[in-house]
């Protein structure tokens, strides 16, 4: 037995969180219904949403059928089909094996994460190593506002969503103050665009 698995056996077995499940059971499921689904897909949509009201062109925003991502054209190269060489794509980041919401994603509740994410396609894995071989310019990336995460493998801008103004944005459907960490994580990827494009450059070689 794995050692989450084992976590969450002791959980279970906790006479408290049994009662509380037990008499909860009905509420839980639909809050979680609710949570994985509708809600989730809102706040995705609106995630979409604020991306593009962020992003003047000649960036784009696209979607897919999970997630978003903000490209360039000059990412982008002339003779291949797809997202392009390189790319800042909304992720989820889980800090342990289970699987968690967009939701709880977004407001960093528990062991996971969101992130706009800078990817680069399956032939450009080197870049990590490019970027490590070049403190002076993962200096400059962290100094825009992105982490660099060695043991993950992955340079990203955090957004962490706050509960109170998306608790509040859900029924009034007014989302600017909600959305604000998702509108500043784009705006910072896209003044990075220079320390993008001279990493790209690197691996591209």
């Amino acid at each position: 037995m794995s050692t989450p698995e084992q976590i969450d056996l002791a959980k279970a077995k906790d006479p408290k969180v049994a009662a509380r499940i037990v008499t909860n059971i009905a509420e839980i499921e639909q809050d979680y219904r609710l949570a994985d689904g509708l809600l989730s897909e809102w706040l995705m949509r609106m995630i979409i949403l604020s991306m593009k009201g962020a992003a003047p062109e000649p960036f784009v925003v696209e979607n897919t059928a999970w997630s978003a991502y903000l490209s360039h054209p000059e990412w982008k190269p002339t003779k291949r089909i797809g997202r392009g060489d390189a790319w800042l794509e909304i992720v989820e980041y889980a800090r342990d094996e289970q699987d968690h919401t967009w939701l709880a994603a977004a407001l960093g509740a528990g062991p996971t994460e969101l992130n706009l994410q800078l990817c680069f396609r399956d032939g450009l894995a080197h870049y990590f190593a490019k970027l490590q071989a070049d403190q002076g310019l993962a200096a400059k990336l962290r100094k825009k506002g992105f982490e660099i995460d060695v043991a993950g493998k992955r340079i990203y801008l955090p957004i962490v969503v706050k509960a109170d103004p998306l608790a509040k944005a859900l029924p009034t459907d007014d989302f600017e103050e909600a959305m604000a960490p998702v509108r500043e994580a784009v705006e910072l990827g896209i003044a990075a665009k220079p320390e993008i494009d001279q990493l790209l450059k690197l691996v591209r070689g």
